[in-house]
């Protein structure tokens, strides 16, 4: 790039905005690959036979894949690595293929065909890719990694608005198996989060405990108390061996029971008003299989359980030797 370019010049050489592509000297994140057919692509118009998309996301992110099958009874194919059931399927209805195929007319997404972009020099970030086959037997491809076609922000959020209902509605019957299946064995850890914010208050309460073959230290216990509710006034941490880990977690597991927290199994709901509401996060892990839920919108038996817990984290705390706190 000339010498005196404008910084605005320059980032939108960057980013791709404009005509043209960016000067190889200046590309600070390293574009490179085809970009696709763009407007000299045309239209498929023998119709969709499976319309797939998949999200990449970075390292610990939620990668997922959605994929509809144009049958008689259209098939969706939901797979999330966040959720542990795998690929699973449903069936949807005549509409939903409606509104799937139309995303290919009102994007042009024949002009994405070929396009197979990336970001050599971005180290984090996310990707996609996007596989359509036709019933002439004809298919177009799209991929970027940190790089994305033209219209793309506007085509995922119109895609995700079409998948979303059957995504949840997907995610509900698995949750409901793995709750009527319940969870076995012994426990072996125990996470629980309870951090108040905004109007509910200040107090937090960190838990974190292993069975002790896990982890010779095996709990965490980090309480901020300003309310002064069961712990005094203050702030203090627990980094020790439990005394008594077996008991602690059978005491959990009665309060699992007691307010059937099996239920809460996939929780995941913000309040309206999440700013000053508690946030809550929990994992209870067992032999075979575990508990997750979190949120600021509270679900059944809540506060009895809350309270309860609380109440052993305190108990938990005082059984430590002060002399090692």
């Amino acid at each position: 790039m000339a010498k005196g370019s404008s910084w605005i010049s320059k980032m939108k050489s960057i980013l791709h905005i404009g005509k043209g592509k960016p000067d190889s000297d200046d590309d600070e994140f390293g574009y490179d690959g085809p970009e696709g057919a763009g407007d000299s692509a045309v239209s498929n118009d023998s119709g969709i036979k499976e319309f797939e998309y998949r999200y990449i996301a970075s390292i610990g992110g939620d990668s997922y894949s959605y994929k509809l099958t144009f049958s008689e009874t259209p098939i969706f194919t939901y797979e999330s690595m966040v959720h542990p059931f795998g690929e699973v399927t449903m069936e949807t209805d005549a509409e939903t293929a409606a509104k799937v195929a139309a995303l290919y007319e009102t994007h042009k997404l024949w002009k994405w065909d070929g396009f197979s972009r990336s970001a050599r020099h971005v180290l984090d970030g996310d990707g996609f890719s996007l596989s359509i086959r036709f019933r002439n037997g004809k298919s177009m491809y799209a991929h970027g990694s940190n790089a994305y076609p033209k219209g793309y922000g506007d085509f995922r959020t119109d895609m995700r608005e079409v998948f979303r209902p059957l995504e949840a509605a997907v995610i509900e019957r698995e949750n409901r198996k793995i709750i009527e299946r319940g969870v076995h064995g012994k426990m072996t850890s125990v996470m629980a989060n309870f951090i108040q914010k905004g109007q509910s208050g200040s107090d937090r309460y960190e838990l974190l405990l292993y069975k002790p073959d896990l982890r010779e230290k095996n709990l965490t216990l980090q309480v901020k108390s300003v309310s002064g509710a069961v712990f005094e006034k203050g702030t203090f941490s627990i980094y020790d061996t439990l005394p008594d880990t077996p008991g602690f977690f059978e005491k959990v597991d009665a309060l699992i029971k007691k307010y059937d927290i099996m239920e809460w199994y996939g929780w995941d709901k913000p309040a309206e008003d999440y700013n000053n509401a508690e946030w809550f996060q929990v994992h209870f892990c067992y032999e075979d299989g575990s508990i997750g839920a979190m949120g600021t919108l509270h679900p059944k038996n809540y506060d009895a359980f809350r309270e309860e817990l609380i109440l052993l984290m305190k108990e938990a705390a005082d059984s430590i030797p002060k002399s090692e706190t």
